[in-house]
């Protein structure tokens, strides 16, 4: 892996079922860390897709505890214990916002032991009591957003800064995250058009994705508008398995 940040979208759907995306998932890559951001229906079949395999996941971040964003765990810790072709050796980290443990715990407890966790590796679940955190040598914000107990990320990486998004209304936390950024990752499954184009217009972000879609965006209306409301920068089509490198 080179030094060189990549930002992969996983998955750039929601709840509804689609064959070209999956539900909400990115995934980070920066200086030999990788971190999942999110991890709905569908991201276990995509990390195969680009060749990463169990071990080569080792820390998942979970903005909030919807089953669009969080429900592809079960089949991901599944496999990880009865693969014939790839079972997990290596220790997972979950991270997520307060209630984490207990959740995943739940999730765990509704099957028998055994079928999703294994005496061959940790699984550590850590709860996010602070706006920021570290993994490695890595640090990120973990910033709060108007949606129940949900959160974003903002970050640092080759001197760029660098956001994800979770599900939010257009609000001032959401502005706050994404304002300033080179890069922002922007789930828009909860604001209209005229939503995005004032956040890219009040933010100022160099290059704003939209994901998180439950409808299809006309890209270039969507630039026009914001270029005649002063914006430079660029609003790009968020598409599964699209990456971004820094």
């Amino acid at each position: 892996m080179t030094k060189d940040t990549k930002i992969t979208l996983l998955g750039t759907g929601t709840c509804q079922i689609q064959t070209k995306r999956m539900a909400s998932s990115i995934l980070l890559e920066s200086d030999g860390l990788r971190v999942v951001f999110d991890f709905g229906r569908g991201v276990t079949q995509r990390l195969l897709e680009i060749g990463l395999r169990q071990d080569d996941i080792t820390h998942i971040i979970l903005s909030h505890f919807h089953p669009d964003h969080i429900s592809d765990l079960i089949p991901f810790l599944q496999a990880a214990v009865w693969s014939k072709t790839d079972p997990r050796k290596e220790d997972l980290n979950i991270y997520g916002p307060s209630g984490v443990k207990n959740k995943i715990m739940r999730l765990i407890n509704a099957f028998e032991p055994g079928e999703i966790t294994s005496e061959g590796f940790n699984l550590n679940i850590h709860e996010i009591t602070d706006k920021a955190f570290k993994i490695e040598s890595q640090e990120f914000q973990f910033l709060e957003l108007p949606h129940p107990n949900c959160h974003g990320l903002k970050f640092k990486a080759n001197g760029k800064t660098l956001t994800f998004s979770s599900d939010s209304k257009f609000s001032q936390a959401l502005i706050n995250i994404v304002k300033g950024a080179d890069l922002a990752i922007v789930n828009c499954g909860h604001i209209n058009d005229k939503d995005i184009v004032e956040l890219a217009v009040l933010t100022e972000a160099k290059e704003i994705v939209y994901s998180h879609l439950y409808r299809e965006l006309d890209g270039d209306r969507l630039n026009a508008l914001a270029k005649k409301e002063g914006y430079n920068g660029r609003l790009i089509a968020g598409e599964d398995l699209v990456s971004f490198s820094i």
